[in-house]
């Protein structure tokens, strides 16, 4: 049975959350403070560098939007 890219993205979240539940059933202080801490990390992000980060793949995005695709119509 082939499972499809939406299909293996879908068992991997859920994998992550059984994970999750699992771990905080083995130890309810230990995980709490490990999702704890990795949302500190991804809070404590100075908001420039999300601005930089974005806009870059704005660019990104546009340049595929406006050089490739533009190419793929034809084919």
């Amino acid at each position: 049975m082939e499972i499809g890219r939406r299909d293996a993205f879908d068992l991997t979240l859920v994998a992550v959350a059984l994970a999750c539940v699992y771990s905080y059933l083995l130890d309810p202080s230990g995980s709490g403070t490990a999702i704890g801490d990795a949302v500190d990390a991804v809070l404590s992000i100075d908001p420039l560098v999300v601005l930089v980060v974005v806009g870059a793949g704005g660019v990104l995005f546009l340049a595929y939007a406006l050089l490739y695709l533009p190419t793929q119509q034809g084919a």
